[in-house]
């Protein structure tokens, strides 16, 4: 995976509001620049609530395009960067600055770009250029088009990114107040890497050079770590196989300290292994093949370039005689080939694999019959085989079976009318709550009040509040809800906000591009886990699914 970019500030800008923007920016840029990450979301959360404080809606905005990128950085954080992203677009739309809402598109699009969500990528960046370009910012909408480059790159198209990489380069060097030396070496290497995919081995080890003595002056050692590992498969293509591997084992070392290491692991232990292979060295070379199915089963990230170390094992295995290795390693393949999802399957096309799903499963069942003829394994085993099929099986009939109650469960939630809670006047139920039906009538006047303000959306009200709200006691209010509503006071606030999203989720299409967690909130609960649990409860599915659905429920048929 090649970097994704962000507008670097330097300089002049052409909008009426920019040199205000551009002040504001830079400044709490700088006032974070050198501070630790955990110190950074502080800083950043402080400069958050005195802008609120100050109703200063661009001091708000930049706060939040800042917390989404430092967040975004974080493994552990990274979902927090989708709700300030939302948070800045909800609220800088329609009013003409400068860098917002683009930027904060362009931040959603970086964080599905960074955890392989290739289409929803697009879909936010070609959103945020339409942006940048209708506020003239120039620098913003060139840094979008190179991360569209980025995107056709993925999906083979070489031919169009290197374009794109080149002009954007050309671009830096034409205009040298917006160059940064962090973006102008991610460049250098996004075009080297162009020109090794294109087979342009002069031009790609040209480039190479130059972004290694660049990153070698400013100490930008993740960038160096990329370009080091560029050289080691230049020295493969061209045949210099000892100098191959001492440059990918050096640029794995350096990336195995920091946090990027599954892709470019996999990557270099690849083309060690293809080196050792063309140098005879056959078992040194499977050892690192099967580092990457290490690496690919850790990780779970389907990557194309490296699925060809497979077909290396497969035949290995075949040689050796050991069946039981060479299935092993056709159910990796085939697993990874099932866990793309559909952005990925839409979007990565034309790449060439020895071993297509038919071609392996057909392998697979040959090997099992040649197993049973001739008696490589014992009854026991042959049990086990076929045990793991049926469950295979079994599994694939309740995947089926559980996406058609999905899909019914969701049109009838979508034919559902919101549920309003009547209150059943039960003159028995006096008797046993042992309440006057004064008190009564007061609260259930006061629960209807409480449904109609939805006051519900509130976060953190409970049982307690609402009593003390209602000038009564938590426990005759149990008591009312429980009798009146038939369920305690949590499921009707929960099913109270569950109807309320529903219907929003149909009628405003905005909310449907909001984050699981960032909706959670909106509507009260702590946790997109606490919302999701209760969303399921309430109607049989989870709210991603129905967000999903809500985008094509006119094709859906169950």
């Amino acid at each position: 995976m090649l970097f994704v970019f962000l507008e670097q500030i330097n300089g002049q800008s052409k909008a009426s509001n920019a040199t205000q923007e551009v002040s504001n920016f830079d400044r709490l840029r700088a006032k974070i620049s050198t501070l630790p990450d955990s110190v950074k979301i502080q800083t950043l959360l402080v400069s958050l609530n005195d802008a609120k404080s100050q109703a200063d809606t661009l001091a708000m905005a930049d706060a939040y395009y800042f917390l989404s990128r430092v967040t975004g950085e974080n493994q552990t954080l990274y979902k927090n960067s989708f709700v300030y992203a939302d948070s800045l677009i909800v609220l800088t739309e329609g009013k003409g600055y400068f860098r917002y809402p683009a930027r904060g598109y362009l931040s959603k699009g970086i964080g599905e770009y960074e955890h392989g969500n290739y289409e929803e990528a697009l879909g936010f960046y070609l959103i945020a250029s339409k942006s940048a370009k209708n506020s003239k910012n120039e620098l913003l909408y060139r840094t979008l088009k190179f991360n569209i480059g980025l995107l056709k790159d993925i999906v083979g198209e070489i031919e169009e990114a290197q374009t794109i990489f080149v002009e954007y380069l050309n671009f830096l060097d034409q205009n040298p107040k917006y160059k940064n030396a962090i973006t102008y070496n991610r460049v250098l290497f996004a075009v080297a890497d162009s020109y090794l995919k294109n087979n342009q081995f002069d031009l790609a080890k040209r480039y190479t050079n130059i972004g290694i003595r660049h990153t070698l002056k400013i100490d930008d050692s993740l960038t160096y770590s990329y370009l080091v590992i560029n050289s080691g498969i230049i020295d493969y293509q061209l045949k210099s196989y000892h100098k191959a591997i001492d440059s990918l084992e050096k640029g794995k070392k350096i990336i195995q300290k920091s946090n990027e290491k599954g892709l470019r692991i996999a990557l270099c232990d690849y083309y060690i292994g293809l080196s050792y292979d063309s140098l005879g060295e056959i078992e040194n070379s499977i050892l690192y093949f099967e580092n990457v199915n290490k690496t690919l089963e850790e990780t779970e990230y389907v990557v194309p370039r490296v699925l060809d170390a497979y077909n290396y094992l497969i035949k290995y295995y075949k040689f050796k005689q050991n069946v039981p290795k060479q299935i092993e390693y056709i159910n990796s393949l085939l697993k990874f080939d099932s866990i793309k999802d559909d952005s990925q399957i839409h979007l990565i096309k034309g790449i060439n694999k020895k071993y297509d799903t038919v071609e392996l499963i057909s392998e697979k069942e040959r090997l099992i019959t040649e197993l049973k003829h001739e008696n490589f394994f014992n009854k026991d085993k042959i049990n086990v085989l076929t045990l793991f099929l049926i469950v295979l099986i079994l599994i694939a009939i309740y995947g089926y079976r559980r996406n058609y109650i999905n899909k019914k469960r969701f049109l009838k939630l979508l034919n559902k009318t919101k549920q309003n809670n009547k209150i059943s006047n039960k003159e028995s139920s006096l008797d046993k709550v042992n309440i006057s039906k004064e008190v009564v009538d007061q609260l259930l006047g006061k629960l209807l009040m409480f449904e109609k303000q939805e006051i519900y959306l509130q976060r953190n009200i409970n049982s307690k509040d609402l009593a003390k709200r209602f000038n009564s006691n938590s426990s005759y209010l149990s008591l009312v809800v429980n009798r009146y509503k038939g369920k305690s006071m949590n499921q009707y606030i929960n099913d109270l906000r569950i109807d309320f999203i529903v219907e929003k989720l149909q009628s405003d299409t905005k909310f449907r591009k909001y984050t699981i967690k960032a909706i959670a909130q909106e509507i009260g609960f702590n946790t997109a886990e606490s919302f999701a649990k209760a969303f399921r409860k309430k109607t049989g599915i989870y709210p991603s699914y129905f967000i999903k659905n809500l985008k094509n429920d006119n094709k859906v048929t169950i």
